[in-house]
């Protein structure tokens, strides 16, 4: 059974909590509740607790300062927030401190009790016993959950931020992936938290999200604006806006002569330091990054001008259009004038494509 500690203020929300959730269903049992941090301290040192459902607005102590403070005595204690939906900053706080799912109060009576309880105490058995293929088998929704659970680890992972070609893959698959709108909810403040705690970069991101195209738009926003703050920040102590700052750079130079050493000098650091921060932080070696960088502007370049092979190379960064050629097929399995053919979007197209072949 497990046990669960009720946190707020208020007397009435704690009541009605404790009332209206079908506990018992999902193997849960309310062992206490208390009203405010301090005082469910002093219950925690008294009384075996697992979960705490706890409000951030409380006096004397915060819900943030319980989880925080909990979280260092009691390392196997969980938490979920109860809080309104506008107290975003609250809650990405919350989320950093590392809390298992947030309960919106002003959502409360629209959302199903029983689902509520059943998603925390899946996520709540999943870290204490991660599922095995033969009780994922016998989960009616296995094979979308495992695809979900694969979905949130790569955008946890934040090699998003620095690949526009993973970015726009994961968007596509998230999108296809269907998920409510709650559950995007919660992954997204996840990933937020964990951008701003790798960049110290903050930006305005959250107003309540309709769907889930929406949502893909905002994090859009959001990605572009991280990349705004970045280039205009001075501070290269964190390495992560070193590597975006590497990122811009390399983009912005695409079409000249460019190595690792460039981009190590831009951001003052030795080139095998910054070869081995740069692979570490996206994921990719600096050369494969170019590469892919490169013929995704190649891409652009074929589909959206007239331009001949041989100009689209060296626009790219390549003075032989027939290395160009080779590099272009390796990362797309097509010639640059097959994928001319597939995606034009303008009218007359230069045919001077001699120099297209693989040699």
């Amino acid at each position: 059974m497990i046990r669960v500690l009720i946190v707020d203020d208020d007397k009435l929300a704690r009541k009605g909590l404790i009332s209206i959730m079908p506990w018992s269903a999902h193997d849960m049992t309310v062992a206490g509740e208390a009203a405010n941090g301090a005082k469910a301290m002093e219950f925690l040192e008294q009384h075996p607790v697992d979960l705490m459902f706890v409000d951030l607005s409380m006096p004397v102590m915060s819900g943030t300062e319980l989880i925080q403070a909990a979280r260092k005595k009691y390392p196997n204690l969980r938490s979920v927030v109860l809080t309104f939906h506008e107290e975003f900053e609250n809650v990405q706080t919350a989320y950093r401190l590392g809390v298992l799912d947030y309960v919106s109060k002003a959502r409360l009576e629209l959302e199903d009790d029983e689902q509520i309880l059943k998603r925390i105490r899946e996520k709540l058995t999943d870290e204490v016993q991660p599922r095995t293929p033969a009780t994922t088998h016998n989960n009616a929704s296995s094979g979308n959950e495992e695809q979900w659970r694969k979905l949130e680890q790569d955008w946890r992972s934040l090699y998003w931020l620095y690949s526009e070609g993973i970015f726009e893959r994961l968007c596509q698959q998230t999108e296809e992936a269907n998920p409510s709108v709650r559950r995007i909810e919660s992954l997204l403040m996840r990933v937020i938290s964990q951008v701003e705690t790798a960049t110290q970069l903050e930006a305005e991101f959250w107003s309540e999200v309709d769907d889930i195209r929406s949502a893909m738009e905002r994090i859009r926003q959001y990605r572009k604006t991280i990349y705004a703050q970045a280039a205009g920040s001075t501070d290269l102590t964190k390495t992560a806006i070193c590597m975006l700052k590497a990122v811009l750079y390399l983009r912005e130079h695409t079409a000249d002569p460019l190595h690792a050493e460039d981009a190590a000098d831009h951001v003052n650091m030795s080139r095998s330091y910054f070869c081995q921060m740069f692979k570490k932080v996206t994921g990719t070696t600096f050369n494969d990054f170019l590469r892919q960088e490169r013929v995704r502007a190649a891409e652009r370049l074929l589909a959206e001008t007239n331009q001949s092979v041989t100009w689209v190379a060296n626009a790219v960064g390549y003075g032989d259009s027939k290395y160009f050629s080779h590099i272009f097929h390796e990362q797309t399995r097509l010639l640059p004038s097959e994928y001319r053919a597939r995606h034009q979007t303008t009218g007359n197209i230069d045919h001077r494509e001699s120099n297209n072949r693989l040699p």
